[in-house]
C-alpha cells in the first residue's frame, strides 16, 4: 500500500466507470478521465487535513493499482474498492486489516465503522473475516440504495488476532 499518485488515475477511472463496481461502492460514475485529477487532488488534500487517508493497493507483478483502501478520521470509518479482475483474491481483506491495525495501534482509535450496499456480498465477506458486527440497515439518501452499517471495536480486533 502506498499514497496515490498520478499514475493511479487510469486504474481509478477503469474502476469508477464499471457500473456494477460504482453501484457496489456507492460512488458516482465520472464523466471523463480528467475527473481523475480532481479525485487525486481531493484525496491528497483530505490526507493533508487529516480528514481521510487513502492508500493505493499494489500487488507484486501486477498493474500500478488494483484498488484503494481508505480510513476516514472525523467519524472513523474504513472503505475499500477493488478492481473487478482482483475480486475474490483476499486483497481487500489484507489491505483493510493493515489499515485497521494502523487506526487502532498508531492513531489509537477505539472503533471503526463501515457501510456498504446490501447487495455487496464481497464486502460482507470481508467485514465478517475482520470481525465487524452489523449495527443497522438504512437507505442511503444520496442514491436510495439499501445499505448496512457495521462497526469494529479495538478490543474486538485485538482479541480476534491475538490467536493468529
Amino acid at each position: 500500500m502506498r499514497a496515490p499518485n498520478e499514475r493511479d488515475i487510469p486504474a481509478w477511472f477503469e474502476r469508477a466507470t464499471d457500473h456494477e463496481s460504482a453501484y457496489l461502492a456507492g460512488d458516482p460514475i465520472p464523466a471523463s478521465i480528467s475527473d481523475g485529477q480532481t479525485w487525486l487532488e481531493r484525496t491528497l488534500e483530505r490526507a493533508t487535513d487529516r480528514e481521510r487517508f487513502l492508500w493505493s493497493i499494489d500487488v507484486r507483478d501486477g498493474p500500478a493499482s488494483i484498488g484503494t483502501v481508505g480510513l476516514s478520521l472525523k467519524k472513523p470509518g474504513i472503505s475499500f474498492v477493488i478492481g473487478r479482475l482482483f475480486w475474490g483474491h483476499g486483497y481487500a481483506t489484507e489491505a483493510a486489516r493493515e489499515v485497521l491495525r494502523f487506526g487502532f495501534d498508531v492513531l489509537d482509535l477505539s472503533e471503526v465503522g463501515s457501510e456498504f450496499v446490501v447487495d455487496n456480498n464481497g464486502s460482507r465477506r470481508v467485514h465478517e473475516k475482520l470481525g465487524f458486527k452489523h449495527v443497522e440497515n438504512f437507505i442511503d439518501a444520496s442514491d436510495g440504495a439499501e445499505c448496512e452499517r457495521h462497526i469494529l471495536f479495538k478490543r474486538m480486533m485485538k482479541s480476534r488476532y491475538k490467536q493468529t
